[in-house]
């Protein structure tokens, strides 16, 4: 017996000593493995949980950096007429070159030469018109003739093997109009014209190849990433040109009409009610939706990477990250109409405190507008080519009875007409 136990013994320290002569992981130095970022519990840390990175990190050798830009690009020429293969009266229209007529029903007179470069959610068609919703939630004709039309996106499964090259994203920047969003303390500074030159830079880097350090988020001069197939933006042009109301039936209409991928609606925060000692990013997702929660945390994560090199007096709310608002009348249902309508992953982010002094001054800056297009960046593409799940604040959705506002078009809404 003595015998047996000494061999026994000697083969269990050989397996030992082979073990540790190859580099095999013993019993021990498997407990001691680091738990994956995606085993952690959504959770609501007090500081800001470490960033993850899709599987695959790409580190750049000599490519020069993005410069960061003072202007986002101008708009792209208009399209000329055309009818897409595919398109049967459901789709995208875009207004080409010069403008067209918009009738409220077929045989009226125009009551509007739409604007060239402005989109539409196409919902129908009738012989040679097209049935559009408008800017302003309200119905109306178009002739077939005068717009350049594209069908659906067909549906495509997301996550690891899927191209940016298939991509359409839709990028909403939030408020217009007469509906201003909040503002910066001294008043310079107005919401829906920060968000109009985020959502622009954020469109930009989509149109564009990258190569992205995942370890730092920078983004190279290169093609790892490609652009995407299409983005639209639900409010189009640049300063004054954008400055028109956008309501939300249409804004969510127009991404379902796409068949887009992702739609992000950009946004800036007002009322706080913590000092935080790191940006206290909030990003509002569907409940209805799994996938824009995953894409919500994502954004958030990117929003704590991007931000890091800033400093500011940072506020937030106490439960700051990745939540969702359900409606107090039926205690189901979105509270946020755009939320709400949209049949894509979509979500609203608060990337900063337009009314805290200290993160004014750094919106009013285009590094810190440039930073915050590239995290949502970031996340679209980890959202769309990866499986990955954030390790950030993400809280699940509860009713609220507050007011956020209301993104209804007001009575003096009218679509932006030729020549303005």
């Amino acid at each position: 017996m003595v015998r047996r136990l000494a061999v026994v013994a000697f083969i269990v320290l050989a397996i030992l000593a082979l073990s540790a002569a190859f580099g095999i992981p013993g019993p021990s130095d498997r407990l001691a493995e680091p738990t994956t970022l995606t085993s952690l519990p959504r959770i609501a840390p007090a500081t800001p949980a470490p960033t993850s990175a899709p599987p695959t990190t790409v580190v750049p050798v000599a490519l020069p950096a993005r410069d960061v830009p003072l202007e986002p690009k101008p708009d792209p020429d208009a399209p000329p007429p055309s009818i897409a293969d595919g398109f049967v009266g459901i789709g995208v229209v875009t207004i080409p070159l010069g403008g067209a007529d918009l009738i409220s029903s077929p045989g009226e007179a125009p009551f509007v030469r739409a604007r060239q470069g402005l989109v539409f959610p196409a919902q129908g068609q009738d012989g040679d018109w097209i049935r559009i919703l408008t800017m302003c939630d309200e119905e109306a004709w178009v002739n077939v003739a005068e717009v350049h039309a594209t069908a659906p996106e067909p549906p495509r499964e997301i996550g690891a093997g899927f191209s940016m090259r298939d991509a359409v994203v839709v990028i909403d920047p939030g408020h217009g109009g007469p509906n201003i969003g909040t503002s910066s303390p001294d008043g310079s500074l107005l919401e829906k014209a920060v968000n109009v030159d985020i959502a622009l830079r954020v469109r930009d880097l989509l149109e564009m190849a990258h190569t992205v350090d995942w370890e730092t988020g920078t983004l190279y001069v290169g093609d790892a990433v490609p652009a995407v197939k299409r983005v639209l933006m639900t409010r189009v042009g640049s300063g004054e040109s954008a400055d028109y109301e956008a309501g939300l039936i249409y804004r969510a209409r127009l991404a379902n009409a796409s068949g887009g991928n992702v739609m992000v609606s950009i946004h800036n925060n007002a009322g706080w009610e913590v000092s935080l000692s790191h940006p206290g990013s909030d990003v509002y997702y569907q409940s209805q939706l799994e996938a824009s929660r995953r894409l919500g945390e994502l954004l958030v994560e990117e929003f704590q990477r991007s931000f890091a090199q800033f400093e500011a007096d940072w506020v937030g709310a106490i439960e700051w990250g990745a939540k969702s608002r359900l409606s107090a009348r039926d205690g189901v249902s979105q509270y946020y109409g755009i939320l709400r309508r949209s049949q894509i992953p979509t979500v609203i982010a608060e990337g900063a405190y337009l009314a805290n002094p200290t993160e004014a001054a750094l919106l009013a800056t285009p590094e810190f507008r440039q930073a915050y297009a590239g995290a949502v960046y970031r996340a679209i593409v980890r959202f769309l080519t990866t499986d990955d799940v954030a390790a950030t604040p993400s809280f699940d959705p509860i009713v609220w009875a507050g007011f956020a506002g209301s993104g209804d078009p007001v009575s003096t809404c009218t679509v932006p007409a030729q020549g303005e």
